[in-house]
């Protein structure tokens, strides 16, 4: 019984080392209900996000691809998310500024979204909606390897 707790400390400590080296989660990410809410101002307002996190030590060069009920879809939209870290985009979601012109969600439009990363990552989708009330709906995408 003593060596339980050092045991569990040791798996532990391999779990993270092991993440740290080579990522955890899938490379290949699928959200098929992208809904973007009116925006509505104040620190609640109504918005959606893509939680991507990130346990590798290397960054994740991350690629967002678009797809669109009526329009051919927007690829390589680019993000990275730093290593050992983990964070929340909003739409537009690009950094790039060439990226600007052609990542434009609109309001209420029905899109899809796959995640696209070198490295292992583990996402989730949420979206808050304001009307009628509070509604927060959150889902974890459906994943594969790459």
């Amino acid at each position: 019984m003593a060596d339980e707790p050092t045991q569990a400390a040791d798996d532990a400590h391999a779990i993270v080392k092991l993440d740290a080296e080579v990522g955890a989660g899938a490379r290949i990410w699928y959200f098929p209900d992208g809904d973007r809410p009116p925006d509505q101002a104040g620190a609640n307002g109504a918005h959606e996000s893509l939680m991507i996190l990130n346990v590798c030590s290397a960054d994740a060069h991350v690629n967002l691809d678009l797809y669109w009920t009526d329009r051919p879809p927007t690829f390589g939209v680019s993000v990275v998310i730093p290593g050992e870290r983990v964070r929340s985009l909003r739409v537009p979601w690009w950094e790039d500024p060439k990226d600007a012109d052609r990542v434009i969600v609109p309001v209420r439009e029905q899109y899809a979204i796959r995640v696209r990363s070198d490295v292992p990552v583990i996402c989730q989708y949420g979206r808050l909606e304001l009307v009628p009330s509070f509604a927060l709906y959150t889902t974890m995408g459906m994943s594969r390897d790459a």
